[in-house]
């Protein structure tokens, strides 16, 4: 059953959210993950780098996005995008 991203209130980022919604796009994403006070690293997501006590970035499956909604030691999350080319 595909998500329905639009429902997920944590996740920021509304281009890269739309981005994530077409399903030709892709599988996986690089995010930023803000902790609760105190939370650990929740086992499903491995922490490629840490910024503080509270935030990590990690890369994770489309279906990753929706569980870290439902967690009660995810505060937010924000879907990284691709920038723009300066000439």
């Amino acid at each position: 059953m595909p998500i329905d991203l639009s429902s997920l209130k944590k996740i920021e980022g509304f281009p890269a959210l739309r981005e994530a919604a077409d399903p030709a796009r892709r599988e996986r994403f690089l995010v930023l993950i803000k902790l609760a006070k105190d939370a650990s690293v929740p086992d499903y997501t491995a922490c490629r780098a840490r910024f503080g006590r509270q935030i990590y970035s990690a890369e994770v499956d489309r279906s990753v996005l929706e569980r870290l909604e439902h967690d009660p030691a995810v505060e937010a999350v924000s879907i990284s995008r691709d920038l723009p080319l300066i000439d």
